[in-house]
């Protein structure tokens, strides 16, 4: 049974070339998403941890930031947060960068 994946193919390396900046995505995946989202929450339970003298919020916001990490990597390993590319979409393809 062949199945098709959800996700293009991840690319070896960062893309190179004028079209560089479009094939990141601008951050449109959802590894960056859940990454940023709880980077926020963190640093507000952070700052207030601080602000109250609160030790027991400063490891839950020490908790939340490994929490944090771990989920960047696992979603980006599982290839929700990875370089991709489509037809088209890499420098190395000549019709992409408008050579006939």
């Amino acid at each position: 049974m062949c199945a098709m994946s959800k996700h293009p193919p991840r690319l070896s390396h960062p893309p190179k070339g004028p079209h560089a900046v479009e094939d990141l995505g601008h951050a449109q995946n959802p590894a960056w998403w859940t990454v940023m989202t709880l980077g926020i929450i963190t640093g507000a339970v952070g700052t207030w941890a601080v602000v109250a003298l609160s030790p027991v919020l400063g490891v839950v916001a020490v908790v939340l930031g490994v929490l944090t990490i771990v989920a960047g990597v696992v979603m980006s390993k599982m290839g929700l947060g990875s370089y991709t590319y489509g037809r088209g979409d890499t420098a190395s393809d000549s019709p992409s960068v408008g050579i006939k």
